[in-house]
Parts: structure tokens; sequence; C-alpha cells
């Protein structure tokens, strides 16, 4: 979160991914980074016994979102 907001203060954007177990304590670090507009891409929650076709599956429908914070 914090280089997120790092680089959106400095006009960089950014696609931070969090899963959804991570949601809340994503949003509280950008609340007291004083970044209240800031958002995630959320995937679902969890990740690590995941195979890595499945990972790739995650991260395919995450792209386009990931893609339009970095373009915006």
């Amino acid at each position: 979160m914090h280089d997120g907001v790092f680089f959106e203060d400095h006009g960089i954007p950014t696609a931070t991914v969090v899963s959804t177990e991570f949601v809340g304590a994503a949003r509280a670090q950008a609340l007291a980074l004083g970044a209240t507009d800031y958002r995630t891409v959320v995937v679902p929650h969890p990740i690590q016994p995941l195979t890595r076709e499945e990972v790739r599956v995650l991260a395919d429908k995450a792209f386009d979102e990931i893609v339009r914070r970095l373009t915006a």
C-alpha cells in the first residue's frame, strides 16, 4: 500500500492487487496514509494453495482492471 500511495501521489498510476482477505487491511493502510480515494484490485482469497494455472486464471480475470488503472 505504501508504494502504491507514494507513486499515485507522484502522478504515477498503480494497480495494487489484494485478495479479499486483505481488503480491510488495505483500506485501513490507505486511510492511515491519507489516501481516502485509493482503490485496489481485488482477487479471491486464498491464493497460496492455488496451482500455477489457477493463479493464471485469477490474473487473467484481473488483467483488464489492472491495465485500466495503469493507463488511466
